[in-house]
């Protein structure tokens, strides 16, 4: 069944989390209609202000940006006081749980494929880092969550970068605490992992180690706990591909490493300038990498699941009484009606071999579709054994008649009791929504140590965990250590399972030295 929600109709929530929910919905226009992705922001959510104010910054940002291997905003609105931003439908699968599908069916995801994928994920990119204001102002735009989970690649071939949720510009409203790290820390540049200025470049390092990981099959940085891992980062010892997969083509080390240099300076100097290497590397390598052979790589590889999909009743899935104000984090049950199902997240229009039929609605009903009268097929029975079988309930019937009246008010009573308890038991008894279990954030700081205040309240020191409610509103969590500037934030269970602050050392202003005092002079008075 399909829940009504404004112009949309939400067929599937894809996920949910601490700051909103994400559903499959089919949008109706005059004479269309189209699948697409629908982003609601929770209720006490958009009544913070800053992370109103952040959400629709987002929003604005990304829709300035339109390329082929960007997602694209079709719309920003509010629904019956519901914050919600459309973006177009990927039928596709993100990189992350494409290479373990891959490698789980003993097909692992081929060299050129993986030069394509990362080229055109540096294309879209780059195409961010040039945008401008309608001034003609370089917005500086940098994305800061590169990770193979924010890269979809469609099953028709192309590829689209997803989720600038984190991205930042010069000039934005909202502004990163100083020390706050925002991002994946396995796919953090170092100097991002310091807590330093970052640019474009660091996207194009974390691009790196996700065309790395592809190539190895190995993580590249990733320690035992969160601060091990951005010490590994920060250390940025990268071994050659090669090294771990002697099968690799030859030169495909050199690319890599210089995506991966520890400096900026180092490296490419941006996104386009890699994308081309990797292009002419696929040129003079006569690898198959073309779009067309990812896709026909993908349909082979997801046939089952493409199939199915093709059903448009696998794609309506939600009950009819979905509360669209939950708040709880449980999503992914709801998604998948098939073990290996993996939900779509990613081309414009309609997967494919969907073509979408005119759905008529009254206001009051939440299916998709009325079954007309006429469909459905009579059934007829044959005349004999029907009588033959109404007989024999007369003579049934005429014997309990009887038993009831030898033992009338005992045996009625025993009956209906009986019949009372096992009616109870075939009733479905009605389940008990779970109570929201507490969140617990963990907070690190570097160096540790540092006074934990919450909302003004004393609550210890780093590291420690911090207990929050799913449902809360965000808190205002502060940092205080001597001798290092304070550092506070908002927070809230959505930022779980870490927050990790470095922190900045005062500059203590230095005293000018002290003069000596003149000796007084030697001055003789006389005649």
């Amino acid at each position: 069944m399909a829940v009504p929600f404004g112009k949309y109709q939400l067929l599937r929530k894809i996920a949910s989390g601490g700051m909103g929910q994400i559903f499959l919905a089919l949008e109706q226009g005059a004479g269309f209609e189209r699948l697409v992705v629908l982003k609601l922001i929770l209720p006490h959510l958009a009544e913070d202000e800053d992370f109103l104010t952040m959400f629709l910054d987002e929003a604005r940002l990304v829709a300035r940006l339109a390329h082929p291997n960007l997602i694209t905003i079709l719309d920003l609105t509010e629904i019956d006081g519901r914050h919600c931003l459309a973006m177009e439908y990927v039928q596709g699968e993100d990189v992350r749980r494409l290479d373990k599908f891959a490698r789980n069916q003993g097909r692992p995801l081929p060299v050129g494929l993986a030069l394509r994928i990362i080229a055109e994920a540096a294309a879209g990119l780059h195409h961010a880092h040039q945008a401008r204001d309608q001034q003609g102002r370089p917005l500086q735009l940098v994305h800061r969550d590169v990770s193979p989970q924010n890269i979809l690649v469609g099953f028709d071939g192309g590829v689209k970068v997803i989720d600038f949720g984190v991205a930042k510009a010069a000039g934005s409203a909202s502004h990163t605490a100083t020390g706050v790290l925002k991002g994946k820390y396995p796919y953090m540049s170092p100097e991002q992992a310091n807590g330093q200025d970052v640019d474009a470049r660091s996207d194009l390092f974390a691009l790196g180690v996700v065309l790395w990981e592809l190539l190895t099959n190995r993580r590249l940085f990733k320690g035992d706990t969160d601060m091990m891992t951005l010490r590994l980062v920060r250390d940025c010892q990268v071994p050659q591909p090669s090294q771990l997969q002697a099968e690799l083509p030859p030169g495909l080390d050199e690319l890599v490493l210089k995506a991966l240099a520890r400096t900026p300076e180092q490296r490419f100097p941006d996104c386009g300038a890699f994308r081309l290497a990797i292009e002419d590397y696929i040129l003079q390598h006569r690898l198959p990498a073309s779009n067309a052979h990812l896709s026909a790589w993908l349909r082979e590889l997801y046939a089952e699941r493409i199939s199915r999909e093709e059903d448009p009743s696998t794609l309506d899935q939600l009950a009819e009484d979905t509360d669209l104000d939950s708040k709880s984090n449980s999503s992914r049950s709801s998604v998948r009606s098939h073990a290996h199902q993996q939900v779509p997240v990613a081309s414009t229009g309609t997967p494919t071999g969907r073509t979408p039929s005119p759905v008529s609605r009254s206001k009051s009903s939440h299916h998709t579709q009325t079954l007309a009268p006429d469909t459905v097929t009579r059934r007829r029975f044959p005349v004999v054994p029907v009588v033959a079988g109404l007989g024999t309930l007369l003579v049934v019937a005429g014997a309990a008649i009887i038993l009831l009246r030898q033992h009338p008010a005992r045996d009625t009573a025993s009956l209906t009791n009986r019949q009372q308890e096992e009616q109870a038991q075939l009733e479905p008894q009605p389940e008990q929504a779970p109570e929201p279990q507490p969140v617990t954030l963990k907070v690190i700081s570097e160096p540790t140590g540092a006074l934990v205040l919450v909302d003004g309240k004393q609550y210890g020191e780093t590291p420690m965990d911090l207990p929050l409610e799913p449902d809360a509103p965000p808190v205002t969590l502060a940092l205080r250590l001597d001798g290092y500037e304070p550092v506070s934030q908002r927070v809230s269970a959505g930022d779980a399972p870490e927050v990790s602050v470095k922190l900045t050392p005062k500059i203590t202003a230095q005293k000018p030295p002290r003069r000596p005092n003149n000796p007084p002079l030697d001055i003789k008075m006389g005649r």
